[in-house]
Formats: structure tokens, C-alpha cells, sequence
């Protein structure tokens, strides 16, 4: 299998001239994490994927293979779910009674722009 995303981050850290211990302190990663996603021994994570995104003001859709445009003008789809799972996860942490009501709220919404979508 081809090694798509750890080429394109080699490539994205050769293009901002770091070392992998540079790129490593950039991203919160170890160096030898570095090397083992350049040479396709491990995939990144989201998290690690939207912080190399956000250092080299690159698409994270271009970085895990999704598409060939480094920049995108509308949120990629990746960015959409990291987004997503951020509330999710603060809404896990709300005790019962605000977890259901933000539920509640959330479902308001989302049906609220279904009603605007099918105008």
C-alpha cells in the first residue's frame, strides 16, 4: 500500500525546512513518531493531522490522501468532524441534566436548519 500521508507530511516538513525533532516539538509528537508516520509504520491521529494542518495552513483532506488541493476555502470534511467531536466531548463531560438539555437543543437546531434546507 502506497504511503500517501506520511509522504505528504515529510514533504509538508521538508517545505517548512524543520528537522523531525522541530516538526515533532510543533505538532506534540515524539521524533520517532515523526519517522514512523514519514515511512508508514503508523498513521497519525486527528488530533495530530489538524495541528499539522493548522502549522502549515494546509488542508487536512490534502495531508490524509482525500484530495490533491492543499488549501481548501470550505471546511474539508475532517475538519468538520474534529470540530464535532470537540462539542461531543464537551458535552460528555456536563453533568445528566445539562447533557439533556444541550441534546435537546441540539436537536432544535439541527431541525430547524432541515426545515430551512427544504425551502
Amino acid at each position: 500500500m502506497e504511503n500517501i500521508i506520511g509522504k505528504r507530511i515529510k514533504e509538508i516538513r521538508m517545505s517548512l525546512g524543520y528537522t523531525q525533532q522541530q516538526f515533532a516539538d510543533s505538532v506534540d509528537i515524539s521524533k520517532p513518531m515523526v519517522s514512523y508516520i514519514e515511512s508508514g509504520k503508523k498513521t497519525p491521529s486527528r488530533e495530530t493531522v489538524s495541528k499539522i494542518s493548522n502549522l502549515a495552513n494546509i488542508s487536512t483532506d490534502y495531508i490524509m490522501g482525500l484530495s490533491d488541493n492543499k488549501t481548501s476555502e470550505e471546511p474539508s470534511a475532517s475538519d468538520v468532524m474534529l470540530e464535532l467531536k470537540y462539542y461531543i466531548d464537551r458535552v460528555e463531560t456536563f453533568d445528566d441534566e445539562t447533557k439533556e438539555f444541550a441534546i435537546k437543543k441540539i436537536k432544535a437546531l439541527i431541525s430547524g436548519l432541515d426545515i430551512e434546507e427544504n425551502k
